[in-house]
């Protein structure tokens, strides 16, 4: 990939920014959505339920072996995820509060979709090893993400670090949670969640060492 992986990216605050994944793919779609169904009574902290039940359908169809279904499914979740803070944004309910229960049900959807896939690729004991490995990375990361952001660090700060740190930035598309949900849609399509296990074991657990000494780099800069 040339240039910058997150130039043009919209910044959510704590979230940080959009991926390229979300930008050109997800967010053209969920904001026809919201187009839809924000002037709708259901609330933006509703969209994340909708959003998080339609993840963990997709991780029980990877679970009985449905990887097709599950495929779809998990990316329908991953495109809903982004209607609850648009529709937040639109009614002007955006705060705290609600990133908080986003980001809680977020990491619940991220660890059941590992489950999922490792009961699906045979739910064999180096299957499950992969899954609490990538379960390892992408919670961690997204712990990091938050001990930097106490600490004044903006996200988009540390993403932005992230993506300026030589070939790291080969990576950046798919680090992101959108860019890990669309290389599982696109596995469960091809029936390989082994694969897709093994896959997010290995990125979530790069981009983990990544972001710690990205952040302890940011952080020590600071110090001097």
């Amino acid at each position: 990939m040339t240039g910058d992986p997150l130039a043009g990216s919209d910044d959510k605050g704590v979230s940080g920014l959009d991926g390229p994944i979300s930008r050109y793919l997800n967010r053209p779609i969920s904001r026809l959505i919201t187009a839809r169904v924000e002037a709708h009574p259901i609330s933006a902290n509703q969209w994340s339920g909708i959003a998080f039940a339609t993840t963990l359908l997709g991780a029980a169809a990877f679970a009985v072996r449905l990887p097709r279904l599950g495929a779809l499914a998990v990316h329908a979740g991953s495109v809903l995820d982004g209607v609850d803070g648009e529709v937040a944004r639109a009614k002007g309910t955006a705060g705290p509060s609600g990133a908080l229960l986003d980001l809680a049900l977020d990491r619940t959807a991220d660890v059941a979709i590992l489950g999922g896939l490792a009961a699906g690729a045979g739910g064999r004991r180096v299957d499950w090893a992969a899954a609490l490995v990538a379960a390892n990375g992408v919670v961690t990361a997204s712990v990091a993400k938050e001990r930097l952001s106490a600490e004044a660090v903006a996200a988009a700060s540390t993403q932005r670090a992230e993506a300026a740190s030589g070939w790291q930035r080969a990576l950046m598309p798919l680090g992101n949670r959108d860019g890990r949900l669309l290389a599982i849609t696109v596995l469960g399509l091809l029936r390989r969640p082994r694969l897709a296990l093994w896959g997010i074991a290995a990125l979530s657990s790069v981009r983990l060492i990544e972001r710690v000494r990205v952040g302890r780099a940011i952080l020590e800069g600071w110090d001097d």
